[in-house]
């Protein structure tokens, strides 16, 4: 036997062309399963057998039906296929479910295939010449120009040996599958067995799946019956009625799952492994409409989007121009009317609503959009996804990741960039990294902020498109010099202000390494306050220095410069207002007013001077000097601890003053800890030190 990789041959054609009868012959099984299908003697299900070829090879084969009816099932089949058979009765030729089949073929995108005439048998030679002739002429309208023709019957046997000798040849040319890092399959088939349980079959489109692994049923059904998301167990493999260990891409596939029943899984949804996309409304995709597709396609229309073995409701929103003409091809946007799993590369069909006949397929770019319409920014972002170079696809990712920035590990193995090799991807990251265009942060990364340039940093560690974090720091430097100008007394921004600022409200690891590359250079400091350019003077200068003396005059002084006398003398040192038993000081509009300032001015003056703890609010609008407070504060524990207790009464006599200032007082010494409150008087709680 010859080294292989496994391939999948499906069938193609018109009703009653002998597709069932010639895989009969050429397999010997019978994939027309159902009662009916016997009965009628037409294909309705999809049928399944494995041929043997002259090599040694051993394919999977799919019948599908060929009755206009069954498009939708026919769609099913050819998912997944490798190569097709394209079955066409000698003694009728080239007829609406050719076309439409091979149009299907194309449109996903299947590489390579061969043309069974059938029926020679019944007809002579003239009839054979005039058929593989008709053949000839179809196909050069096609991607398939170079087919091979293989007359054949299969009631007879005649040139089947040459037809199993062609697919050896196109089969050992199919190169093998992307090696996608994701198992999936879609269900063609779901049954129970009594003593098994629920089996479900389909052709592994890529990955490998084995006995005892966890897999995933998406998208999840909802409503009676059916089953929300969650996990279940494979409990064995078989391939072609084989029980396997494993079983890899590109086999059909019987999978035993246990902890799910036969009424929670249906065909169009899809087995999974480790899923790497979640089910999605929306996908961006490459359009293309067939050129006997009948009309134009408007920018906005309702259609059915065939893909894996589902068919859904959809709008398609047309995204770089207002109407697509049949033979042309550009971007869209799909959007479903239900869940979709979407890979990027994934082909898939679409038919018009009403009547239901195939109009074009496309190619999905983006399985995880946001709405947009039409504009070049979309074009242009389509573009690099769907024939960019690895280096330009990673950039573009970065850049749209930014700030939060992926991880490099899980980065490498994003979905848009499965269509490269794994060392295509760390090239490019690598040179990302070479010219600056990304940045890697992480523990053990060295650089400004814990960032290189290098391509030596780790799987862990943090990525970030270069360009929009430099731009980032430069615009957190330029906010704290704007601050430091704005405010010379108080140049603090809060992580919280700079997140408002710079970040839309929002968290943002980039934000936060930009504020550590300026820290490590020096441009910027943090303290309890916030953050402050290096740069800046903490104190005043100038015609602010004095208004801001003036201002701590007048709470140094008491309120509106009097003592509790109402004598007007200046009450200059703390000596005095202990004497004096002065507790009043100004509002903030009376301070404002005496030092010729606004109310607002003279708050965030009064502000900053209680962040630097050159005053301490007491209570609402009431400030004082530390020891001025701490003079007050004094006087009343003293009379405390001769007493015992003291009420706010006596409080306001010791002190001369009004019970707003003297409640206020007492209410700090509360909040401090200091005493105690029972009933209408205070009890020292404990001495400060």
């Amino acid at each position: 036997m010859v080294a292989e990789h496994p391939l999948t041959l499906g069938t193609a054609g018109h009703i009653d062309h002998g597709k069932t009868t010639l895989v009969k012959a050429l397999t010997g099984r019978d994939t027309d399963r159902l009662e009916e299908e016997k009965r009628r003697g037409i294909s309705i299900e999809l049928g399944f057998a494995e041929l043997v070829l002259p090599s040694g090879r051993h394919i999977s084969v799919v019948d599908v039906p060929g009755h206009e009816r069954f498009v939708k099932t026919m769609v099913a089949g050819a998912t997944g296929i490798d190569l097709f058979l394209l079955v066409v009765a000698a003694d009728d030729g080239v007829m609406p479910q050719t076309r439409e089949h091979l149009r299907i073929i194309e449109l996903l995108g299947i590489p390579a295939g061969a043309v069974a005439l059938t029926k020679i048998d019944v007809v002579d030679q003239d009839f054979v010449e005039l058929a593989g002739a008709d053949v000839e002429e179809f196909l050069a309208t096609t991607r398939y120009v170079d087919a091979p023709i293989v007359p054949v019957s299969g009631v007879t046997g005649e040139g089947l040996p040459a037809l199993l000798s062609v697919l050896d040849e196109l089969g050992a040319r199919v190169p093998p599958r992307a090696a996608y890092p994701a198992t999936r399959m879609p269900v063609d088939r779901v049954f129970s067995l009594r003593g098994i349980g629920t089996v479900v079959t389909g052709t592994l489109w890529s990955g490998r799946i084995g006995a005892e692994d966890t897999v995933a049923i998406l998208p999840p059904r909802h409503g009676r019956g059916s089953s929300a998301l969650r996990e279940v167990r494979v409990r064995s493999v078989q391939v072609h009625d084989r029980e396997v260990a494993e079983a890899v891409g590109g086999r059909r596939v019987a999978l035993n799952l246990t902890g799910v029943d036969r009424d929670e899984v249906v065909r169009g949804q899809w087995v999974v492994k480790d899923p790497a996309i979640e089910p999605t409304y929306l996908a961006d995709v490459r359009l293309t409409l067939l050129t006997d597709a009948g009309a134009p396609l408007p920018r906005i229309s309702r259609v059915r989007v065939d893909h894996g073995t589902a068919e859904v409701l959809a709008k398609v929103v047309l995204a770089d121009r207002q109407i697509l003409n049949p033979g042309g091809s550009c971007y869209a946007q799909v959007r479903f009317d239900e869940r979709c799993l979407v890979y990027p590369g994934d082909q898939f069909i679409v038919r018009s609503v009403t009547p239901v006949t195939t109009i074009g397929g496309g190619r999905v770019i983006d399985p995880a959009p946001r709405k947009h319409s039409t504009g070049q920014h979309w074009h242009d972002r389509l573009a690099v996804l769907e024939d960019g170079r690895p280096e330009a696809v990673a950039a573009l990712l970065l850049q749209e990741s930014f700030p939060s920035g992926p991880v490099r590990g899980r980065f490498e193995t994003s979905p848009y960039l499965w269509p490269f090799t794994p060392e295509e991807t760390r090239e490019a990251v690598v040179a990302l990294l070479a010219d600056g265009r990304a940045l890697a942060v992480g523990a053990g990364v060295g650089g400004p902020g814990g960032e290189t340039r290098s391509g030596a940093v780790g799987p862990n560690v943090r990525l970030f498109h270069g360009p929009s974090l430099l731009a980032l720091t430069d615009a957190a430097l330029t906010a704290l010099r704007a601050k430091a100008d704005d405010d010379p007394l108080d140049p603090y921004l809060t992580l919280g202000d700079l997140r408002r600022e710079l970040a839309g409200g929002r968290g943002s690891p980039a934000l936060e390494v930009a504020l550590d590359r300026l820290q490590d250079a020096g441009e910027a400091i943090r303290s309890e306050h916030g953050y402050r350019w290096a740069g800046a003077a903490v104190a005043a200068r100038g015609a602010q220095a004095e208004v801001v003396e003036r201002l701590l005059e007048q709470f140094s002084a008491g309120a509106a410069g009097q003592g509790p006398t109402g004598r007007g003398e200046v009450l200059g040192s703390t000596a005095a207002v202990v004497a004096s038993g002065a507790a009043e000081t100004p509002s903030v509009t009376a301070a404002a007013e005496a030092v010729g300032l606004t109310v607002e001015a003279a708050q965030k003056v009064i502000d900053a001077l209680v962040r630097q703890g050159r005053l301490v609010r007491v209570g609402e609008d009431l400030y004082y000097p530390p020891d001025r407070l701490e003079a007050l504060i004094g006087r009343i524990i003293v009379a405390m601890e001769a007493a015992g207790q003291v009420t706010l009464a006596e409080v306001r006599d010791l002190l001369g003053t009004s019970r707003r200032y003297s409640q206020a007082l007492l209410e700090h010494m509360d909040s401090e800890g200091l005493t105690l409150r029972v009933g209408e008087a205070r009890r020292l709680r404990r001495r400060r030190r």
